[in-house]
């Protein structure tokens, strides 16, 4: 076959990387692994194959994640071929992982009980998605790179705001201005009752999910001018319902106050009680920690795992903005769909940063003007963390999480330190996380 130009050229959507792009990403993920052994997680591995049951409407639901299709994933079938390669034993439909959560949901199932929970771990993968060719952008291709970070096995919103911190963290790590970040979060828990009693059927409730997290993108500044074509498609979706309904989705889909106000309080609070109430003591409390965290009840997170908390990291700068470098929330469900002898429900929570959104922000930011040269420490035994250290429980175990980290942050003298994320009064399983991951000391805060 006669060469041609066109068999030079990668897919559309994916692209050929060399020289300083690649050491400006190895860079980033240097720091973000140095960063999580700092904070007691353990790097995870999945294979870039996995079964396409494992993306079924059974274990993720009917959006695995925004502007899910199923047509956008890349198929193939695996065969296990005997000796020779002329028989094949299996045949196994598979996809290229789209995303890092639920191989890592996966992965737990399959090692579950001989882990002692909770796991905190991480991971850096390639991910790829078949996006609509006409749609690809230098922010959206088939090909992209994820950096995770998940904590499994505990149910405690103490481990949600250990998430939170660890993204803040992360992020000044790598350069970004302190108080250029930005947290929206909400709880998905509010969404799905409202969808239940409201009577949705399961594709009005994900054209609706999709709608409410879109508005709240353009409210944090990515392409607003969507704004009247969402609310447009919104009040079709709404269209012939209740007035209680409709006041109730426009106060979740138009909520830009970024705190819960008496009014908000008397439209939702009875749909799901007492989980606005703790939605504003998180937001409270993170606040005091030093971290810029707004309520958004429109981030609702298109993927149909989520469960409870989800949030949007964005970063804002003097001139430029990037909505949503990061993403993640609890997901108490998901793993309990792969574990057929293990508990029927798993709680979990975590996130993704996308790398090359992240790099861009870096750039932005000055932070790869010079050679950085930063001297880090490589651990190979056993141990996961330095230090164990548990905050002095107070009944409240956000804040109690919360001042024990704001009292570390900064001054652990090199030392890798796990912040405990479980219940304070449980002292069997604190003895049994720390004796399973060889962590030397225990210290309360």
């Amino acid at each position: 076959m006669p060469h041609t130009p066109r068999n030079t050229q990668p897919f559309a959507g994916t692209r050929d990387r060399f020289g300083p792009e690649l050491r400006q990403r190895d860079y980033a993920q240097s720091v973000l692994a140095h960063y999580a052994h700092t904070r007691g997680y353990d790097r995870l591995e999945v294979p870039a194959l996995e079964r396409k049951s494992s993306f079924s409407r059974q274990i993720v639901g009917a959006s695995p994640w925004p502007e899910w299709n199923p047509k956008g994933v890349f198929e193939l079938d695996v065969p296990d071929y005997g000796p020779g390669h002329t028989r094949t034993y299996e045949n196994t439909p598979a996809v290229l992982i789209p995303e890092g959560t639920v191989s890592v949901a996966r992965w737990l199932a399959s090692v579950m009980p001989a882990q002692t929970l909770p796991l905190k771990v991480f991971y850096d993968l390639p991910c790829w998605r078949n996006e609509a060719v006409d749609t690809l952008s230098p922010g959206k291709a088939r090909e992209f790179r994820q950096f995770g970070v998940e904590i499994l096995g505990v149910a405690s919103p103490a481990a949600d705001a250990e998430i939170i911190t660890f993204i803040d963290g992360a992020l000044r790590a790598l350069g970004v201005p302190e108080h250029s970040v930005r947290v929206r979060i909400s709880d998905v828990a509010l969404f799905r009752t409202l969808a239940e009693q409201s009577g949705f059927e399961e594709q009005t409730t994900v054209a609706v999910k999709e709608c409410l997290d879109a508005l709240a993108e353009c409210r944090a500044g990515k392409d607003p001018d969507r704004a009247r074509e969402l609310t447009t498609r919104l009040n079709t979706l709404l269209a012939g319902r209740p007035a209680e309904t409709v006041r109730r989705w426009q106060a979740m889909a138009h909520h830009d106050s970024g705190d819960i106000d008496p009014d908000l309080l008397a439209t939702l609070g009875e749909v799901a009680p007492g989980h606005l109430e703790q939605l504003a003591s998180t937001t409270q409390a993170l606040r005091q920690a030093g971290l810029n965290t707004v309520i958004d009840l429109g981030v609702v997170r298109s993927h149909e795992y989520y469960t409870g908390l989800a949030f949007e990291v964005d970063v804002v700068l003097e001139d430029t903005s990037f909505v949503e470098i990061a993403g993640g929330g609890r997901y108490d469900h998901l793993i309990g769909h792969f574990a057929s002898h293990g508990p029927g429900t798993v709680p979990a929570s975590g996130f993704a940063f996308g790398m090359e959104r992240l790099l861009a922000v870096m750039d932005a930011c000055g932070a790869f003007t010079g050679a950085p040269t930063h001297q880090r420490s490589h651990h190979f035994g056993p141990s996961t963390a330095d230090r164990l250290l548990v905050p002095t429980s107070t009944g409240d175990p956000v804040r109690d999480y919360l001042r024990a980290y704001t009292a570390t942050r900064g001054r652990t003298d090199g030392q890798r330190v796990d912040l405990w994320v479980g219940e304070a009064a449980d002292t069997n399983s604190l003895h049994r996380y720390a004796q399973a991951r060889h962590i030397p000391e225990t210290t309360s805060c």
